[in-house]
C-alpha cells in the first residue's frame, strides 16, 4: 500500500487482488468499512488493513451466493 488515506472501490480491489464486485459485496456485509461521499465509495487505508489483519474476512470469489 501507498502513504494515501483512501482508495476507490476499484484500487481496493486490485489491492487485494478480488473483484470490484466482491469489494462492494464486503462493505454491504459490513466486513469492510467505507465512506460515501457522494455517489463514491471511499475506502480509508485503515480499513484495509484490519480486514487483512482479521482471516476469512473478505468473501470467498468462488463461493456461491446464498
Amino acid at each position: 500500500m501507498t502513504d494515501r488515506l483512501a482508495y476507490s472501490v476499484k484500487e481496493a480491489a486490485l489491492a487485494l487482488g478480488v473483484s470490484e464486485w466482491k469489494v462492494r459485496e464486503a462493505i454491504y456485509q459490513k466486513q469492510l468499512f467505507a465512506v460515501n461521499l457522494g455517489r463514491r465509495l471511499v475506502i480509508p487505508r485503515w480499513a484495509l488493513d484490519r480486514l487483512l489483519s482479521e482471516p476469512d474476512s473478505l468473501p470467498d470469489e468462488n463461493a456461491e451466493n446464498s
